[in-house]
């Protein structure tokens, strides 16, 4: 479901709706897994259902809301489960079918340390090592974000 606001007042409320993660950090006994992906917006649908799914196969007690501005291909995925002591296998549920997808397992957020091992979900190899010569080209003494998307 969507909401297009109506006016100024409209648009005002839903970024700050947006912009106050609260009510869902209130939700739960502890704290979040969190996701940013992206995806084609014919996809999105689909790939959220196959998360629930993936997820009720394989915990019994969770719950995961999806957010964000789904206009643009980017959604916010924050999931909680009992114990939050699974997070490699949340992390292999979210990121693994976004390749089939056509989706990318960082939207706005940039890749980074958390993502860094899940990048090969959504970038061939061919890619990877594109990334390693930009990489070297711009930054040759490696001084710029050392590890943080590529371990050079």
């Amino acid at each position: 479901d969507a909401l297009v606001a109506q006016s100024e007042r409209e648009r005002q409320t839903f970024w700050a709706l947006r912009e106050d993660f609260e009510p869902e950090t209130r939700k739960f006994p502890e704290s979040l897994y969190s996701f940013d992906v992206s995806l084609p917006l014919a996809v999105m649908d689909t790939y959220t259902r196959n998360l629930e799914a993936a997820l009720a196969a394989r915990f019994d007690h969770y719950d995961c809301s999806v957010f964000g501005h789904v206009g643009d291909g980017n959604i916010h995925i924050a999931i909680w489960e009992k114990g939050m002591r699974q997070k490699a296998e949340v992390e292999a549920i979210v990121y693994g079918e976004l390749d089939a997808f056509g989706g990318s397992v960082s939207a706005e957020h940039g890749i980074g340390l958390e993502r860094k091992a899940y990048l090969h979900h959504t970038r061939d190899p061919r890619e990877i090592d594109l990334m390693r010569v930009i990489k070297r080209s711009l930054d040759p003494k490696g001084l710029l974000n050392p590890g943080k998307v590529l371990d050079v």
